[in-house]
């Protein structure tokens, strides 16, 4: 399968905290699923904590894997980096995969009401998510 048939595959699929694939995600999952289907990359499972709470951001930074990933500027960012987002108004912080790096670069990710959807970068930043974030895993 190609990549655009493999993302265009994850488009509605639904969100549900805690899975991790093929039928339900959470950010994590999918950030995890697509990291290990196109880029060979097996992320580690990462303790649950209940979303959008201290304990969760506290899991994922503080897990080993964050070391082998480093920050790049948003205008080095090519497809499956992984792009943390964070609407700081409402305490929000979420997942995504940068892909199709068009004009404006779009990231997969998913919505608790959509499931997974495709977003430009302007589209999640009129949603609130200002505070984005780019990684590349370390060579």
């Amino acid at each position: 399968m190609d990549r655009l048939a493999f993302f265009e595959s994850l488009i509605g699929k639904p969100y549900k905290i805690g899975e991790r694939g093929a039928a339900a995600f959470d950010c994590y999952g999918l950030a995890r699923h697509i990291q290990n289907e196109l880029a060979g990359v097996s992320m580690p499972d990462v303790a649950f904590a209940e979303p959008t709470t201290r304990a969760q951001a506290e899991a994922i930074l503080l897990h080993p894997e964050r070391q082998a990933w480093e920050e790049i500027p948003e205008s080095d960012a090519r497809e499956l980096d992984l792009v943390l987002m964070g609407n700081v108004a409402k305490r929000d912080f979420h997942l995504g995969t940068y892909i199709v790096p068009a004009t404006t670069g779009a990231v997969i990710h998913i919505d608790k009401a959509a499931g997974v959807v495709v977003d430009d970068i302007p589209a999640l930043k009129a949603s609130g998510f200002n505070y984005l974030k780019f990684y590349r895993r370390k060579a």
